[in-house]
């Protein structure tokens, strides 16, 4: 009976993937946490060692974070506790031994319930099998989630935009980028933009600055890290007198990775930042790219400041903000 109500939900899974294309925009808003996911499992599998990798994973440390913080926190129901309260959580992983197949079977589908929604399936004839197929599929999870919950926030600012902020960025910089309407311009120099978000203690930012592009050394991470550093220490001052930002590179090395943004090679710097003379710090992220038309180095940066708070969420919000970024007339 169990197997049939599993493939019951499977089934519904295909078709929510198959029916993705004609979704109707009156399907309920997703809900849950940004940084959650449901894990369907039923209570034996999910003490097995499949449970075990399942935690295992997504307790994995986040890079470029002052404090330990999980790429994603799992909570477990069984199948018969799937029921609308959690049909509408916009990351949910199935999990389950189906003694019909052969091999393993990975189906993923988008907006099945709600919107915006990930859902991922994982079957297997044996617990092994299906151990096999999260290990090789677990990045893969991870990113889809993760990218979710980008159009997610995404979707949410292009309801509310600064408009003046948006035409100051297209000017000097040649690129679009959606910014909410709650960030306000800070410093505004030849080559550089600081905007800001203030909330009690809590501080969001978008730094965009530029450069001639010279060679490929502007995608080093210490051209990087220094480049930055010389534009934070003229126009980001701290709270106190001769004080500046700094990227805090003594605490943890930044890391890096090439990838690909909107057809232009990048590299995205996660790294930690301070203020020289003052008591302040955060994570930051920043993408560095290349305009080919202006032969122009740009830096598309991010940062929070929230002293005793999680940092996942506030910083996946100007990441999102950073990658609504485009290049006029590319």
């Amino acid at each position: 009976m169990k197997n049939l109500i599993y493939i019951l939900i499977a089934s519904l899974l295909i078709v929510g993937v198959s029916s993705c294309k004609s979704d109707k925009p009156t399907k309920a808003n997703a809900t849950g946490k940004p940084n959650e996911v449901i894990v369907i499992c039923e209570d034996n599998l999910w003490k097995t060692s499949i449970g075990d990798s399942i935690r295992l994973f997504f307790s994995e440390d986040r890079v470029g974070l002052p404090q330990p913080e999980p790429l994603f926190k799992p909570v477990q129901i069984k199948i018969d506790e799937f029921n609308r309260v959690f049909q509408t959580h916009r990351n949910v992983l199935n999990v389950f031994i189906d003694s019909s197949l052969t091999t393993a079977r990975y189906e993923m589908g988008h907006n099945v319930y709600a919107r915006p929604q990930t859902i991922v399936k994982i079957s297997a004839p044996t617990i092994e099998l299906l151990k096999e197929e999260f290990s090789m599929r677990k990045r893969e999870i991870y990113n889809l989630y993760e990218n979710a919950d980008i159009r997610r926030l995404q979707d949410m600012y292009t309801k509310s935009k600064n408009a003046k902020a948006i035409e100051l960025i297209e000017n000097k910089f040649n690129i679009k980028m959606n910014v909410p309407a709650d960030y306000f311009v800070a410093v505004n120099k030849e080559n550089f933009l600081w905007l800001r978000k203030e909330a009690n203690i809590l501080s969001q930012g978008i730094l965009i600055y530029s450069y001639p592009y010279t060679d490929t050394n502007a995608f080093n991470v210490r051209k990087i890290v220094s480049v930055r550093n010389q534009f934070t220490s003229l126009y980001v001052p701290g709270s106190l007198d001769s004080s500046y930002m700094v990227v805090a590179d003594n605490m943890i090395k930044p890391v890096t990775r090439t990838l690909e943004l909107k057809k232009y090679l990048a590299v995205e710097t996660r790294a930690l930042w301070d203020v020289e003379n003052d008591f302040m710090g955060g994570p930051f992220i920043n993408y560095t790219l290349v305009d080919k038309k202006n032969n122009m180095v740009i830096a598309l940066d991010g940062y929070v400041y929230a002293p005793n708070k999680d940092k996942t969420g506030l910083l996946k919000e100007v990441q999102s903000i950073l990658l609504t970024f485009d290049f006029i007339d590319k």
